[in-house]
């Protein structure tokens, strides 16, 4: 059984916007009286919902005493009279309203001050469409069906709307019928571009699987939409909130399966279901598929891949640094941090159990097996390092006591804490990206520099600066994709504190500055031409945060696998090109591969 999941599948702009601005809040009330409240449900998802609940992010209730709270105003919008009241309270008023929703508020309030009528194509007690009727100035009328058109008035001109998340087939058949029956008729399609094209995405996907299965509550308009088109298509479909709802006998004659989300529905929750159905095969063929996927999801989530990569890294960095490879720095450096990851990974359950359920359900199960391994490597690369150098020895032990106790700590006394909302070094954005590269580059860089004979600084120093800022570019990229769910756990990270844009801007920097120093090192007599060798290294970083960008890679372990192939990378180019080079000029070495 095949499962093709929908590009649009989960969070629209709109929806992530809002859970942004409500998780921003509470995160800036931490430390101050009143909560924070969402006028109605912020999102039409239980999962959710609970989750923000636990974040101290609750629904405004009738008696409520708003005076030193911050309410946010959801996605779908409010009226202008129920602003208004919320103002009077002396509440914090927080705008969440999606900005396809503002445009249509815009236009329903410009062409009622014309003395226009307003029709909104949408559902009946929705609550944006609720909110759109507040800026008809009493002339608006809802439509939900044909048979609506029966109980609309006489009016000489109207101005028509679509509720954002209305099926677009519906709204132009409703349309029609409206230009037909009154003259002076103002057409306006505020169906939001990303449900048209989740919409048609969907009715693509439907003449292409045997099944389709809409995960997302049961209170979201759009999910319901989504189920709607896909039963319309003549497709048996499947509504369904959890995973554990699914019935997956009844995919028995199912050879493809087709998996799309509503708006409000989180990654995670697409990502259990997908998981799901992978693990679900009936046939020889799929069985061993099947076995390829659990052998690929346990090499990345085990971090056995990430080893891998320091093994490589690891040997690229001796040729960089000048200095005769050894198998035993690419062990200790391999030892570490796939100890280092994997305790780390034992102890950050909740944020994994979120951002990446596969990773999530193989430490859980194999929790005891991890920690065994966790610290047999620890204590493995300890043995090693001593043996070879008493300095690595000690600069392995101070870095991993750092990494794993003193970085957690609450080192800041209670006044300074309380000031900062800081606690340690942990809770600092941008601490877990920088002492992640910071790892990288001392197992990789400064281990084989220590042992050698070399003193040349400048070396070190490019060396360094290379691992450092490859493996910043991975932290940061994968922080971009968990931003979500870092908000929801209340984790720091660059991308919350300075947001998406200004990440994106900060990471091309830094690979601009990464390929500069490469060119420039060799002119200067840092390093040999071997710098130059690895600037694909750099050209790769910037692939792949153009492919996630773009939503080619998407989430998941892929996603990881694909970042991670930067380590494994350099070491490819290190031992099949660069050993060839000293030899053969690249442009034959190049010839003789491809």
């Amino acid at each position: 059984m095949k499962v093709v999941v929908a590009k649009t599948a989960g969070f629209c702009m709109g929806v992530r916007r809002a859970v942004d601005i409500a998780l921003e809040a509470a995160h800036k009330a931490e430390d101050k009286n009143g909560g924070i409240l969402t006028d109605g449900p912020l999102i039409h998802n239980p999962q959710v919902l609970k989750l923000l609940k636990e974040k101290g992010i609750d629904t405004v209730e009738e008696a409520s005493n708003l005076s030193e709270s911050t309410v946010v105003i959801r996605a779908h919008g409010i009226t202008p009279t129920r602003r208004k009241e919320l103002e009077d309270t002396g509440a914090k008023v927080c705008d969440a309203t999606c900005p396809r929703v503002t445009r249509v508020q815009s236009i329903i309030k410009r062409y009622s001050k014309q003395g226009f009528y307003t029709i909104i194509v949408g559902d009946e007690g929705h609550a944006e469409v609720v909110g759109l009727l507040g800026y008809a100035e009493g002339r608006g009328h809802v439509v939900a069906s044909v048979e609506d058109l029966d109980n609309l008035p006489a009016m000489d001109k109207v101005c028509v709307v679509a509720q954002t998340t209305q099926d677009k087939r519906f709204f132009n058949k409703i349309t029609k019928l409206l230009k037909e029956r009154y003259a002076n008729c103002q057409v306006f399609n505020t169906i939001c571009h990303s449900t048209s094209r989740r919409q048609e995405e969907v009715v693509s996907l439907c003449h292409e699987v045997d099944a389709m299965i809409v995960v997302g509550g049961r209170g979201s308009a759009n999910t319901t939409r989504l189920v709607q088109i896909c039963e319309r298509e003549g497709v048996p479909t499947f509504h369904i909130e959890m995973e554990h709802e699914l019935d997956l006998g009844k995919l028995n004659n199912c050879n493809v399966v087709g998996l799309t989300a509503g708006a409000s529905t989180p990654q995670w929750l697409i990502k259990r279901m997908e998981d799901k159905l992978l693990c679900y095969r009936r046939e020889k063929a799929a069985r061993a598929w099947n076995a390829t996927k659990v052998v690929f999801n346990t090499l990345v989530g085990s971090c056995v891949y990430l080893g891998i990569g320091a093994v490589s890294l690891s040997y690229a960095n001796t040729i960089l640094l000048g200095v005769e490879p050894k198998i035993s720095y690419c062990i200790i450096a391999a030892l570490f941090l796939f100890s280092m990851h994997v305790l780390n990974n034992t102890a950050s359950r909740e944020a994994a159990a979120l951002s990446e359920p596969t990773i999530a359900r193989l430490y859980d199960e194999y929790r005891s097996i991890f920690l065994v391994l966790g610290y047999a490597g620890i204590i493995s690369c300890y043995a090693l390092s001593f043996v070879l150098d008493f300095s690595v020895f000690l600069m392995l032990f101070l870095a991993s006591f750092f990494f794993v106790f003193a970085f957690r700590l609450h080192i800041l006394p209670p006044p300074f804490s309380n000031l900062l909302r800081y606690k340690g070094l942990e809770q600092f954005a941008g601490s877990k990206e920088i002492f992640f590269g910071v790892a990288w580059a001392l197992t990789t860089a400064l281990i084989p520099f220590l042992v050698s004979e070399s003193k040349d600084m400048s070396t070190l120093g490019v060396a360094m600066g290379f691992t450092f800022g490859i493996a910043f570019l991975r932290a940061v990229l994968l922080d971009i994709r968990d931003i979500q769910v870092d908000r929801i756990v209340g984790r720091e990270t660059i991308p919350i504190a300075i947001g998406k844009k200004w990440t994106q801007v900060m990471l091309v920097a830094v690979a601009a500055a990464m390929a500069l120093t490469l060119l420039a090192s060799p002119t200067w007599g840092w390093t040999s031409t071997f710098s130059y060798y690895l600037l694909p290294c750099v050209l790769y970083a910037c692939l792949y945060l153009y492919l996630y960008h773009t939503r080619i890679i998407g989430e998941g372990l892929l996603c990881e696998a694909v970042v991670d192939f930067n380590f494994i990378l350099a070491g490819i180019i290190a031992f099949f090109l660069w050993k060839k080079s000293i030899v053969s000029p690249l442009p034959e070495i190049l010839r003789s591969y491809f």
